[in-house]
């Protein structure tokens, strides 16, 4: 579509924005949420994770606000790290310990509170639509719902996610040209708390708004006073924890850039994240590329934004596909306006006329089989996420008042921290090589642990007996418990063992 038809489908949403809206479009919307919220409620656990950072970096962080004890990682103790997302998570966190004392209810509150932040995605994909038109912006939140990576997502307590549901919202308020003053405030409120939640999101924002505000200073200065807000929000949280405002900002240049500290985690090749968005979106990766490329001008700000994010993150050496997470969901959201836009052309030729309730509810399934069947073909969320075996027999244990002490195998330590256990029972890591036999239960955190957490063929000491079994991906974890007291040796403790390996 031209120029002409871009202003022609920019008159007609404005149009729609005063017209009545038939029962029809409300019904879709409101199917379309419930098909969203179903969908999350069923994805819903209060174990499974695709990303360490998920229970290391903020559950156990927030847990640790409210309780005073957790574990510390490396990113903590060096001040990596801003407070922000473990601070919002401590409330539920807290209200959680108030109402159920040793239940798992602070854990499941905590959860439904993020995975309730990140449903923004849902207004700003309706909002985005909706500058185009009524059909864009139901197939638009359609697709932002039901697409399968897009419940995963909302599911995983990561900055990512939360920064993508930040940063949409004020996307689409910058985006439309009839954004009230009050609005564009609070556009660079939530630009900036995106890039508070996920630093390297500064990029997206900054090329999003220059492509967008160019030079008319008098959308500037509304936006610039929300991106103030941000950062008197951002010093507030930094002081709240203690720490010097931004230091944070600092350290993560100097660590990551400097000591190339990111670097020992793997790097990959600067063309790699093109494989993971195809593996990812397989088989529609190249089509909903073009589509979103294709979405229409109004939308180029966005999608410069997009690949501007993908371009930078491509230069950096250490690659996680989550890191690209706004630029997936924000490509599945504009390929679904191109093809409202796509249906208007073919409708248009035909003198029908465009955006009607019917061409946008086949739209809607057409998403919906695609989806399922990009889910089928990727392996879906159960090939990302998982590892619940393992905090579940932990909690097994713990959930047992005469155990004194829980060690789990090093391998499985991505998979529970003290958090996730229903009481304050003490937790060690037993050495790498335990868990396959290489190397014995040491004495001492037989003697420190009464219940381990190994594989069902890993030896233990004959006065453990297996207790519980659950399947688990590529190993078979079992909880093993002995009678008898523990000691209280510290030399296995979570916090001892990881920082022995430089967590």
């Amino acid at each position: 579509m031209g120029a002409m038809g871009q202003d022609r489908a920019d008159r007609t949403s404005g149009q729609e924005r005063g017209e009545r809206v038939s029962p029809g479009w409300k019904l879709l919307v409101v199917l379309t949420l419930i098909a969203a919220l179903a969908l999350r409620v069923r994805a819903f656990s209060l174990y499974d994770i695709a990303y360490s950072d998920e229970l290391l970096q903020y559950l156990e962080q927030a847990n640790r606000f409210v309780t005073g004890h957790g574990v510390v990682p490396w990113e903590w103790r060096v001040g990596l790290r801003n407070a922000l997302i473990p601070q919002v998570l401590a409330l539920p966190v807290w209200l959680g310990h108030a109402l159920g004392p040793g239940t798992m209810l602070p854990v499941a509150i905590a959860r439904a509170a993020f995975l309730a932040l990140n449903l923004l995605v849902l207004p700003a994909a309706y909002r985005l639509g909706a500058l185009h038109s009524r059909a864009a912006a139901l197939v638009a939140l359609f697709a932002a719902s039901v697409w399968w990576e897009s419940v995963l997502f909302s599911e995983l307590m990561l900055a990512e996610s939360l920064g993508a549901a930040l940063m949409l919202p004020g996307a689409a308020l910058l985006l439309d040209r009839r954004t009230s003053r009050r609005a564009l405030v609070l556009s660079g409120l939530l630009l900036g708390l995106a890039v508070l939640v996920r630093m390297q999101y500064a990029v997206f924002a900054g090329v999003l708004a220059l492509a967008a505000l160019r030079v008319d200073r008098g959308r500037w200065v509304p936006v610039m006073l929300g991106g103030l807000a941000a950062l008197l929000v951002g010093a507030a949280s930094d002081l709240a924890a203690g720490l010097p405002p931004f230091g944070w900002v600092v350290v993560g240049i100097s660590k990551n850039i400097g000591e190339g500290i990111a670097a020992r985690f793997g790097t990959s090749p600067p063309l790699a994240y093109l494989g993971m968005l195809q593996q990812h979106l397989w088989p529609v990766f190249a089509p909903a590329l073009v589509g979103a490329v294709l979405a229409g001008r109004r939308y180029r700000p966005l999608m410069l934004a997009t690949l501007a994010n993908l371009i930078v993150h491509s230069l950096i050496g250490h690659k996680e596909y989550r890191f690209v997470w706004l630029t997936t969901l924000t490509i599945v959201i504009l390929s679904a306006i191109a093809l409202v836009r796509l249906a208007d052309w073919l409708t248009n030729r035909r003198g029908q006329e465009p955006g009607s309730l019917r061409s946008a509810a086949i739209l809607c399934g057409a998403i919906a089989l695609l989806s399922a069947f990009s889910a089928t073909m990727t392996g879906g969320a159960s090939a990302w996420r998982g590892g619940g075996a393992i905090p579940r027999l932990a909690g097994l244990a713990a959930q047992d008042p005469k155990v004194c002490g829980i060690a789990i195998a090093y391998e499985f330590k991505s998979h529970v921290v003290p958090a996730l256990l229903p009481r304050r029972v003490p937790l060690m890591l037993a050495p790498e090589g335990v868990l396959s036999g290489n190397r014995p239960l040491s004495p001492g955190l037989a003697a420190a642990a009464d219940a381990l957490v190994l594989n069902a063929d890993t030896p233990v000491p004959q006065q453990y007996e297996r207790r519980a079994c659950l399947p688990l991906a590529g190993d078979s974890p079992c909880l093993f418990v002995r009678p008898g007291t523990c000691t209280q040796d510290t030399r296995d403790s979570y916090q001892q063992a990881i920082a022995r390996n430089g967590m």
